[in-house]
């Protein structure tokens, strides 16, 4: 199975977006399943169902972080790549879908309770996240080759 759909079969399982692309994306980093899931359990809803950053795109620049973050701080050409490949993979993915907020992809205010009452019963949460978690993940996926990242990868530390 691709990681893109993947991702979307994890999301129609019950995870939320960010959890939905970090995993098939991100889990080569974690110790277990459970610690990708963890750590994209607060972004979902656009974060903490605030309706801001989609879930899908803040787990795509978590991998993206996973692949190419840095450390020590002072790595200043590594903060420059990270910097470039994340604006590359927001561009693209405001570029195919308009907008990176939640509120506006689903046309719902999530960030309150009868706004999300309502994007459940429009559907939209059944629609539209599935397709932005795909795209996301096509993006994500095209954004890893062209940077090799297979080659390149941090290590993911100790543990």
């Amino acid at each position: 199975m691709s990681r893109s759909r993947e991702a979307v079969t994890t999301f129609e399982s019950g995870f939320n977006c960010a959890q939905s692309i970090l995993y098939p994306f991100g889990r080569q980093f974690f110790r277990d399943d459970v610690s990708a899931f963890r750590l994209g359990s607060a972004f979902g809803g656009g974060i903490a169902s605030r309706g801001e950053i989609c879930g899908a795109v803040s787990g795509s620049l978590m991998v993206i972080g996973l692949h190419f973050g840095y450390s020590p701080a002072d790595e200043a050409s590594a903060k420059a790549e990270v910097r470039q490949i994340s604006g590359e993979f927001l561009q693209a993915f405001e570029h195919r879908f308009g907008d990176l907020h939640c509120n506006k992809l689903l046309q719902h205010d999530l960030s309150t309770a009868e706004g999300r009452e309502e994007a459940k019963r429009s559907g939209a949460f059944l629609s539209v996240c599935p397709l932005l978690i795909e795209g996301a993940a096509m993006i994500l996926e095209e954004i890893l080759q062209k940077y090799s990242a297979a080659d390149r990868q941090r290590s993911p530390g100790p543990g």
